[in-house]
């Protein structure tokens, strides 16, 4: 296991978003040919055989990842998390490589993405729902993290990057109140209104990366707004009513995991949000345009009735642009 120490300021910080034809004031320290102009990424030679950092690597969706990489791909990963591996965790394999980083601290993040010649960044470290800590600590760590992976794979030349979004930008689970559904199913052009911390901080963070793609237009970032990840078929027929907030939904670890490596793997530039949530909703039993009525009677429907079974979530976007579908579609490479 490698181990990070906290390094000193850099001696001239950089410009928070610079120009793709601006050259930065900063050494570059990677010896690297030049990469050609159909090349996505400064490192990338084999799409197939990509070296990802994975951040946030102790958590859930972090597992179900490693397992997808090792048993379907050819990929290599480095995982990073701000405390090591529980003794006895590591994988003993020549693919996964262990990282202990504090990433807030932008240099670490920044060392990391530059000594180690990644092709592509998979961020999901953050707070994972706002009770965990002060909302202040919870917003503030959760921005700055997103921030320091965008501008740390802008200087390292990563050009594919996904960042781990959540339902709840638009306000869900953890509204204050009855969260605001203007019609179902939701798109992502619905209207976000956050609430709480955590919210919001996955809303500024689509934001930042709508920013760092303006200014960086040879990137390809993908925001996936994920739910919550479980490794069954989830079933809330039991509480309904309490279930309701975020409108009955889930995902399927594997599910997600792919949508992580196939977000990688795409032709398109710029930044792009995507819903990548179940395709059927988790009050098993009920149908959903009876639940809908009785929950969020003022809500509109976008084109018609709600199917019995079906989800809340239009994920389409995903399928359209990445081949994502929560049941089938595109296998990573």
């Amino acid at each position: 296991m490698v181990v990070m120490a906290q390094k000193p300021p850099l001696p001239s910080p950089p410009a928070p978003l610079p120009t793709p034809a601006a050259s930065s004031s900063q050494p570059n320290t990677r010896a690297s040919p030049t990469p050609s102009s159909s090349s996505s990424s400064s490192y990338v030679t084999n799409p197939e055989e990509m070296k990802i950092v994975v951040t946030g690597s102790s958590g859930s969706l972090a597992e179900g990842l490693i397992q997808l990489v090792l048993s379907a791909t050819k990929h290599s990963l480095i995982l990073v998390d701000h405390k090591p591996p529980p003794p006895g965790s590591e994988l003993d394999n020549p693919r996964i490589e262990y990282v202990t980083a504090e990433l807030r601290t932008y240099t670490n993040f920044l060392e990391i993405l530059t000594s180690k010649r990644v092709d592509a960044l998979i961020h999901l470290a953050s707070y994972p729902n706002p009770f965990l800590a002060h909302a202040s600590e919870i917003h503030n760590a959760n921005v700055t993290l997103s921030f320091n992976a965008l501008q740390a794979a802008v200087e390292a030349g990563i050009k594919r990057v996904v960042m781990a979004s959540s339902v709840n930008a638009t306000s869900a689970a953890y509204a204050f109140g009855e969260p605001t559904y203007d019609y179902f199913p939701l798109d992502e052009q619905h209207p976000m209104r956050p609430e709480d911390a955590y919210s919001l901080s996955k809303a500024i963070m689509e934001v930042q990366c709508d920013a760092f793609a303006r200014f960086n237009p040879e990137m390809s970032i993908a925001s996936l707004r994920l739910h919550h990840c479980v490794n069954t078929k989830k079933n809330t027929s039991h509480i309904v009513k309490d279930a309701r907030k975020d409108l009955w939904g889930y995902i399927m670890m594997e599910s997600a995991a792919r949508a992580c490596l196939l977000a990688l793997d795409v032709p398109w530039k710029g930044h792009e949000v995507m819903y990548v949530v179940g395709n059927q909703h988790s009050a098993q039993g009920y149908n959903a345009e009876e639940i809908a009525k009785t929950y969020f009677p003022k809500t509109k429907r976008k084109s018609g009735p709600l199917a019995p079974s079906q989800g809340f979530y239009d994920c389409s976007k995903a399928e359209r642009l990445i081949g994502w579908k929560h049941e089938g579609g595109r296998m990573p490479a």
